[in-house]
């Protein structure tokens, strides 16, 4: 296994030349003046806001919370396929943020959300259909309903 580099390279700004680039660093530089000192060492963590590592899991937390909302929709319009691949990619990297250096916490636990909602979600519809499913099933078994005698057009005929 390569050894870790230090902390203090890979917390540090983009060495990109583009545009982007250049005002991410300026912001960096300006905000990095207000650091508190019992902020920095997570200001200056590897997986801390001065990286992406940081900032795309704060941007996923929409997704946790799209999927909360989603539990007062009806179970009929939930798509059980949607439910299981939302659900088993983010298990997957949910593993991966343990897995990768450094370790992002962060990632880990919206990951964790994300999969616990969706499979959530996931159940419901199944249990929907399996209601369906039932109520179908107990319709086909249940005998056709028999006319009563008195309003059989053969007595009142006659």
């Amino acid at each position: 296994m390569p050894p870790k580099p230090p902390a203090a390279a890979l917390a540090s700004v983009a060495k990109g030349l583009g545009l982007h680039s250049k005002v991410y660093n300026g912001l960096i530089g300006v905000c990095d003046k207000f650091v508190p000192p019992k902020m920095r060492p997570l200001w200056m963590h590897p997986a801390g806001p001065k990286t992406i590592f940081f900032w795309a899991p704060i941007v996923k937390w929409g997704l946790v919370i799209a999927g909360l909302s989603d539990l007062t929709r009806p179970a009929d319009t939930i798509s059980p396929n949607g439910c299981l691949a939302l659900g088993a990619t983010n298990l997957i990297w949910t593993r991966y943020a343990l897995v990768i250096i450094p370790k992002n916490y962060s990632l880990f636990a919206v990951n964790l959300f994300v999969s616990l909602t969706q499979l959530f979600q996931l159940g419901r519809a199944c249990n929907y259909k399996y209601d369906q499913f039932k109520l179908e099933k107990a319709a086909a078994e249940k005998p056709a309903a028999v006319k009563p005698a008195a309003e059989s057009p053969a007595i009142m005929q006659q």
